[in-house]
Formats: structure tokens, sequence, C-alpha cells
């Protein structure tokens, strides 16, 4: 099957975009693929009997998410421990956080 390509215009048409704007991330900002970040995630995660954690993450904190933002970040846990470990929404925004600060 053959993927269809989109162009930024048509993508704004389907989501009912008024109007688009440039937004410059840089690099360092964005993972280079979810499906990288799952596989680093998922290597790293050990299970001592409860939920799996990163050795090496000590410090707790508590971030504000805005909904839709932990809505996703739950989408993608979701989806990704359908593939093995089980992965909370706030160990991909801990992981999105470690590697731009890695940077």
């Amino acid at each position: 099957m053959a993927r269809t390509k989109l162009s930024k215009e048509r993508i704004g048409r389907i989501l009912g975009a008024k109007s688009r704007e440039v937004v410059k991330v840089p690099f360092y900002y964005a993972p280079q693929s979810f499906d990288q970040l799952r596989e680093q995630l998922q290597k790293r995660l050990m299970s001592k009997g409860g939920r799996p954690s990163v050795a090496e993450w000590q410090t707790v904190r508590k971030t504000r998410y805005s909904n839709k933002t932990w809505q996703r970040l739950k989408q993608l846990a979701t989806g990704w421990s359908r593939i093995g470990t089980s992965i909370s929404p706030a160990q991909i925004a801990a992981k999105i956080v470690e590697q731009a600060v890695s940077k």
C-alpha cells in the first residue's frame, strides 16, 4: 500500500487551521523519533516488584501538564505498554526532558 504524502496546506485544511505559523524547535528539544525514545526507555526500565523504573531516576518532582499534553502522554504510554514493558506517561515525559537537557 502506497503512502499518501500530505502537503502542509492539506494538513492545515484537514485539521481546520485558519492560519499556519512556523515554529522553530531546536533539534535537541524534539525526540529523534518516538520509536527510538520508546526503545531507549524500555531498555532502561527495571522492576523490583512494582512499576518498572529507571535506576538513575532518583529525584521525584511534581510537574504540571495541560490536559491536552497529559492525554497525549497517556495515549503514548498505553500504546507503548502494549508492545512490552509497562510505561507511564510521566516516564515518557521524564525521558523527553532527560534527552533535552543532556545535549
